[in-house]
């Protein structure tokens, strides 16, 4: 008898992880058509407002500045063509318009500081409360708890997907181990990555920030700011590679805060400690630094739809937007 229930609840085991791949196939699939449609979508309507190469600048420029009005600001999301939202040293969420207007303030519940910030496709606003353990949205200006996972797991930053799907790194084990987390469209856990085809940690361990995006080929970047590498995994958790800087470069140690990725694929990461911005290719080969246009201590940052990178200062409470792609000739 006892052998009987060992043996279904192994089966039970089984299908479930089953049941998991299944699931995450077939949102992989439908990332996977998403961007196809929105690459045909774009050469019908001959949109060549991003055309692909474009040719970046010898030396970046500043567009404009924001004062954000936080003493210090770690991040920043965009979206559509008029809404940047902030999080700094404050239990609130500042959305501002392009030209720097303060459009909105949402007050944190619990009294905690926002650990992170994004925006799903539709444009609803997603927070993490580390404190609270909790993923939450702001919706019609109302805040709902979306995830709370259950057990020693804490998470701390997160992405949306092309395919409205959620990517959470979270602490678990007490920190002995991250783990990156995968939620449906439907918020139901559907993949964990922890490590790499060797058994080892894909992550480093620690209650440290790991800021992530999702790159037009669906890899994952994640800013490992204690590890000072940024990780790329591709969709089903296989590590691509690690780049760690170029250490004859500046006088401080490489350490990545937040890291983004453009209309070209190509990913930029702010170097906080050496106040400058690396841009590298899809696979990971470097291209350059945006390194003159006076950052101080560059935390959070995202590109608009021009791709046009921004810049959270944390030491000024600013948000620089900078141009480092040349103009666009029609």
């Amino acid at each position: 008898m006892l052998g009987d229930l060992l043996y279904l609840a192994i089966v039970f085991e089984v299908c479930q992880e089953i049941k998991k791949k299944l699931t995450y196939m077939t949102h992989l699939f439908s990332a996977l058509s998403i961007i196809y449609w929105q690459k045909f979508t774009m050469q019908v309507a001959g949109a060549a407002f991003l055309p692909h190469n474009r040719p970046m600048l010898e030396i970046p420029y500043i567009l404009s500045d924001i004062s954000t009005g936080f003493s210090k600001t770690y991040g920043v999301s965009y979206f559509d063509n008029e809404t940047i939202c902030t999080r700094g040293d404050a239990c609130i969420i500042k959305m501002f318009n392009l030209q720097g207007s303060l459009m909105e303030s949402i007050k944190i519940p619990s009294g905690n500081f926002p650990q992170d910030i994004a925006f799903k496709q539709n444009g609803d606003l997603l927070y993490i409360d580390r404190r609270d353990r909790s993923v939450n949205i702001v919706r019609n200006g109302q805040i709902q708890t979306l995830i709370r996972p259950l057990g020693p797991r804490q998470p701390h930053n997160m992405c949306s997907t092309s395919a409205d799907e959620l990517l959470v790194m979270m602490d678990s084990k007490n920190g002995e181990e991250t783990e990156l987390v995968r939620y449906s469209p439907e918020y139901t856990e559907i993949q964990s990555m922890t490590k790499d085809d060797r058994g080892r940690p894909l992550f480093s361990s620690g209650m440290y920030t790991r800021l992530l995006t999702e790159n037009r080929n669906l890899d994952i970047c994640v800013a490992d700011w204690f590890a000072r590498a940024v990780i790329v995994v591709s969709a089903d958790g296989e590590l691509r590679f690690r780049y760690t800087g170029f250490p004859h470069d500046f006088e401080e140690q490489f350490q990545p805060f937040d890291v983004t990725t453009d209309s070209q694929a190509k990913i930029l990461t702010t170097d906080f400690r050496n106040h400058c911005i690396h841009i590298l290719d899809k696979d990971g080969h470097f291209l350059g630094y945006i390194n003159k246009c006076d950052l101080h201590d560059p935390r959070g940052l995202c590109v608009d739809s021009a791709d046009n990178v921004l810049v959270a200062e944390r030491k000024t409470g600013q948000v620089k937007r900078i141009r480092y792609y040349d103009e666009i000739l029609n």
